[in-house]
């Protein structure tokens, strides 16, 4: 049995012949004080203690009363977060202790970005931290960079953000990816720090149009890029490889390909398969190659010999930190992009022509070729295929196999 009730605790008295004003928890019958965030004191003719408030005569007594039922209803819910956490079996009084006195630290946004940010950086993560610093940096300009407490952020602060960023003519894919970021920082305060603040609580999502432009190309471009001749050594040669071994490989992504060892290239019987992790969602994927790439894989693997990488995009001698990779990366990115998009001109492509382009294309050329959108979404890995999902696990090697012949 689990009792809370704030007291006036006479049994114990201060210098200035007060006494403190605790939260007491009992559980079984046995009484645990706590301090309050306020450090409430007042003498005895200042409590009401049938309603367990201050009364008129203590300094600001409305406002003080109002911390009161706050801090009780805090409590509350840790209560009952601590009892579900548990199946409904109970808690400990150590249990509580932790959460409530963590609950009433000040929890600062950005000092607390800046403590996820470190943790990041500590664990390789180079890109969400970025995620987060690019985020943190918004928030900063939007408050006037002046911190505030998570607890004091408020669903209105969401909104004026929203309102500020749509003045400043930023997209609604951007303003939701800030507010997602945002979102997952609240939620990591909330597990980890026992904040009970959560402005997104009636937060409107639906508010954002998240529809993106048709990035795909129809076939016949697909094949005018394929069909382009250029020699190796020429600018551009290796970016259109990289472009078409994406396309091959299911939409493969750049910063996937630039990580791939010869160590990734297995036999499965007579089946030449690719076989990696996506690095951001650390899912498992066995491409089997087929004609295309293998071509492309050749050309490489007499033309790098030597490198721990199968393509020369990164060179372990200089990117060695988890930073150093990630910036070569988004440099190798850049170029790639740029020398396709020329090649795309001079092929009178209209679409403007990107790595990602690849990765809509190869999907959608095959969905016009009647290849299902079940299969499809397991070469992707489109874990959010929900309607399609449960059949995923039932196709084979073969099955992709023959699918990827449809892409030429």
């Amino acid at each position: 049995m689990v009792n809370l009730k704030i007291v006036h605790f006479t049994s114990k008295k201060l210098k200035d012949k007060t006494s403190p004003v605790l939260l007491r928890l009992t559980i079984n019958r046995k009484p645990k004080y706590f301090t309050l965030p306020d450090n409430f004191r007042c003498f005895k003719n200042q409590w009401n203690k049938k309603s367990s408030c201050f009364k008129q005569t203590y300094p600001n007594y409305y406002q003080a009363n109002k911390r009161l039922d706050e801090t009780l209803s805090k409590a509350r819910v840790i209560c009952m977060e601590l009892n579900k956490k548990n199946n409904d079996q109970g808690f400990t009084e150590e249990e509580f202790a932790e959460r409530f006195k963590s609950s009433n630290q000040s929890l600062m946004l950005f000092e607390y970005f800046d403590q996820i940010i470190r943790r990041l950086e500590a664990a390789g993560k180079v890109g969400n931290k970025d995620v987060y610093h690019d985020t943190k940096r918004q928030f900063e300009s939007f408050f006037g960079g002046k911190d505030i407490e998570m607890k004091n952020v408020t669903l209105k602060h969401l909104n004026l953000f929203v309102e500020q960023c749509l003045s400043e003519g930023k997209r609604d894919t951007t303003i939701h990816y800030r507010l997602r970021t945002l979102r997952a920082l609240f939620n990591k305060a909330k597990l980890e720090e026992g904040l009970l603040n959560y402005p997104f609580e009636k937060f409107d999502w639906s508010q954002f149009n998240l529809e993106t432009e048709k990035r795909a190309i129809p076939k016949a471009d697909l094949l005018k890029i394929y069909n382009y001749k250029i020699e190796p050594g020429q600018q551009g040669f290796d970016s259109r490889n990289y472009w078409l071994f994406s396309y091959f490989c299911y939409g493969l992504n750049f910063g996937d390909m630039a990580k791939l060892e010869p160590a990734n290239i297995i036999n499965e019987g007579e089946q030449l398969i690719l076989k990696y992790y996506r690095s951001k969602t650390r899912k498992l994927f066995k491409v089997p190659l087929n004609d295309y790439s293998i071509e492309i894989l050749k050309h490489y693997q007499n033309s790098n010999f030597g490198n721990n990488y199968i393509f020369p995009i990164l060179n372990p001698e200089i990117h060695k930190t988890p930073q150093q990779i990630r910036t070569r990366i988004q440099t190798a990115l850049k170029k790639v992009n740029s020398e396709i998009q020329e090649i795309a001109k001079s092929l009178d492509i209209e679409k403007h022509i990107t790595t990602y382009v690849a990765r809509h294309s190869f999907a959608t050329i095959l969905k016009k070729e009647n290849i299902g959108t079940a299969i499809i979404s397991e070469m992707m890995g489109h874990s959010s295929e929900s309607v399609t999902q449960t059949y995923l696990d039932s196709f084979d090697n073969s099955a992709k196999t023959e699918a990827a012949k449809k892409l030429i």
